[in-house]
């Protein structure tokens, strides 16, 4: 079982992800290591995504919870079917294969930002509003995702893990964690 290394300890985080052959995709190895991502996203109490370089793979890879999405992006017709809403269901992870950006707002706003890699600080970061993803999914389809609000935020940061930037490299009032009452 992978794990998600520090970014002191992971030289990973600091390189450009490489391409995934589309011939790979299905594949044990590849999904193996999807299988293993969605564990450990599974097993953070604050994550909400997850990308291959954070367990050491400089590869393009993602994956956001589906508890992200059901919180903060699901699908939006579900609601005009009269379904449950999304903070109430869960949705399955969403994996995203060689993502590229193909749009982003020129509206920004300043988010907060954590991540998995960095843990112990938060800071503040300057991200569009809206963005738009072309990717493939875990079994090779090729898919285009609009956001806005906190989902946008997410593919933006999980977009600078395969480019090889940290939110610490471009955060506002960076700060650590404040200590626990005992």
């Amino acid at each position: 079982m992978r794990a998600i290394l520090p970014y002191t300890e992971n030289p990973a985080l600091r390189e450009i992800s490489k391409e995934i052959p589309l011939s790979e995709i299905g594949g044990t190895s590849l999904c193996e290591l999807i299988r293993d991502m969605k564990h450990l996203l599974a097993q953070e109490k604050y994550g909400v995504a997850i990308a291959a370089p954070q367990v050491g793979a400089a590869i393009r890879l993602f994956i956001v919870s589906g508890r992200a999405l059901a919180k903060h992006g699901g699908d939006e017709s579900d609601e005009a079917h009269g379904e449950a809403s999304k903070s109430e269901r869960m949705l399955p992870d969403a994996v995203y294969i060689n993502p590229v950006m193909i749009k982003m707002s020129r509206g920004r706003k300043l988010k907060h930002e954590g991540c998995l890699s960095v843990k112990g600080k938060w800071g503040y970061v300057l991200r569009a509003e809206k963005a738009t993803i072309r990717a493939y999914d875990e079994h090779g389809k090729l898919f285009t995702r609009g956001a806005s609000g906190f989902l946008a935020h997410v593919f933006q940061h999980e977009m600078d893990h395969l480019d090889g930037i940290l939110y610490i490299d471009k955060a506002k009032e960076l700060y650590d964690d404040k200590p626990q009452d005992t």
